[in-house]
């Protein structure tokens, strides 16, 4: 169950991961989950998150707070952010089980929203000149931030339930997606009715299984495009992507471009 998008490296004097990340292409993350709380600041650019089911379309001054342990994935197209993992040991301090905490999101109108961006703005700043006493003031901007999170901007309503059965799917889906995976197969191996393991994920995750694991396939031609230099034909056939026309036109859709251009660029 140890499966996470990566490990947090804490690279600043508050105890958080913290940095700045740029890309000018189109991209997706599959479904993943980490053991900290993740915060992403758009500065320019737009990345969509979709958690339980919600999607989340997140622009220029706008942020997103994915609770510990919750299952997302992200799409983006060309974009620079602000990122703040932080893990929940360094909570311990302020907060009584930070992993249960659910957040609310999209409440752009919501003064405490327009507060958080100018603090991620300032921290951001502070981590990129130091100036004196900087270690001070990240610790103040960063204690503002906590507060704001968990006293504004969190749902004493909701709970985060982890379910341990849709993370061992994803987890197999994940590392399986080369294989001939059939929604049938799939409930039979997790001891589901297949009727009924299709709608569940379908309702958990807030998409079509079997558009899932065409997804994941998609994403891993596009990170081989990127990394090796081997024939677009054999990695269609390495990622299990048997219909050349149909994986041109829904990679197409998804990265903004055709494995050749982007092969190209």
């Amino acid at each position: 169950m140890d499966f996470r998008h990566e490990n947090i490296v804490i690279n600043t004097n508050v105890g958080i991961r913290f940095w700045k990340s740029q890309t000018n292409i189109n991209g997706y993350v599959p479904f993943h989950w980490h053991s900290s709380i993740e915060v992403v600041c758009v500065l320019h650019g737009q990345l969509t998150f979709s958690i339980n089911g919600q999607h989340f379309k997140i622009r220029d001054n706008q942020f997103i707070i994915v609770p510990s342990g919750l299952v997302h994935d992200v799409s983006n197209t060309p974009n620079t952010a602000f990122v703040l993992q932080i893990p929940l040991p360094a909570l311990k301090p302020y907060v009584m089980h930070p992993e249960r905490t659910y957040f609310v999101n999209g409440r752009t109108d919501n003064p405490a929203y327009q507060q958080v961006i100018k603090l991620i703005l300032r921290f951001g700043q502070l981590q990129a000149t130091k100036p004196a006493g900087y270690r001070f003031d990240s610790q103040i901007v960063f204690v503002q931030l906590l507060k704001i999170f968990f006293t504004q901007l969190s749902d004493s309503k909701k709970q985060i339930v982890n379910d341990s059965s849709i993370k061992r799917i994803i987890i197999y889906i994940n590392e399986h997606y080369r294989e001939k995976l059939q929604a049938a197969q799939l409930a039979r191996y997790f001891g589901y009715n297949p009727s009924y393991f299709s709608r569940l994920f379908k309702q958990q995750m807030g998409i079509d299984l079997t558009n899932y694991i065409y997804t994941v396939r998609l994403n891993q031609l596009h990170n081989d495009l990127l990394n090796s230099n081997d024939d677009i034909s054999t990695l269609f056939q390495k990622n299990g992507l048997s219909n050349p026309r149909t994986t041109r036109q829904i990679f197409k859709k998804m990265f903004g471009c055709l494995p050749s251009d982007l092969r190209q660029h």
